[in-house]
């Protein structure tokens, strides 16, 4: 699978392609459990950014990556979380865009058990929310894409 080749689903994205390209070669020399640890980090930012309180199933989830990345649990949990609750809230009962985009990007977060490409597409995702927050600004693109390599270099 080219975990690359999946743009169609996530939308247009206006992004700073270098900055992207140094994301994801940093991401490719992390484990799934240092990218599960990079998403735990990167979902928290996601929800302090948007002034979002974590509803039952982020915490629930959240809390299943760490279970994983404690070796209590296998990968299920967390991934049921995200395809039974989390994409569901986006399709079913988030009334905004962003509130939607936050879904999403938490679903991916939530999967990085399951397979570690999520860890990359929730990095994409978040570049979307970025752009419908502040359309047009790439210096929010740009502030955002540093963070996100920030974060990863640090696990």
């Amino acid at each position: 699978m080219n975990i690359y080749a999946y743009q169609r689903p996530i939308g247009e994205i206006q992004d700073i392609p270098a900055l992207r390209k140094k994301y994801i070669s940093i991401f490719e020399t992390k484990d799934k459990n240092q990218i599960a640890r990079f998403g735990l980090l990167y979902g928290q930012h996601i929800l302090d950014i948007t002034n979002t309180k974590p509803n039952t199933e982020i915490t629930l989830a959240f809390e299943a990556i760490q279970e994983w990345i404690d070796g209590k649990v296998n990968y299920h949990k967390a991934r049921n979380i995200s395809f039974r609750h989390l994409y569901n809230m986006d399709a079913c009962e988030a009334k905004e865009i962003i509130e939607k985009k936050i879904y999403k990007i938490m679903g991916q977060i939530a999967s990085i058990p399951h397979v570690k490409a999520h860890g990359l597409w929730a990095t994409d995702f978040a570049i979307t929310l970025i752009n419908r927050m502040y359309p047009n600004n790439m210096d929010e693109v740009q502030r955002e894409r540093l963070k996100q390599i920030e974060l990863i270099m640090n696990v």
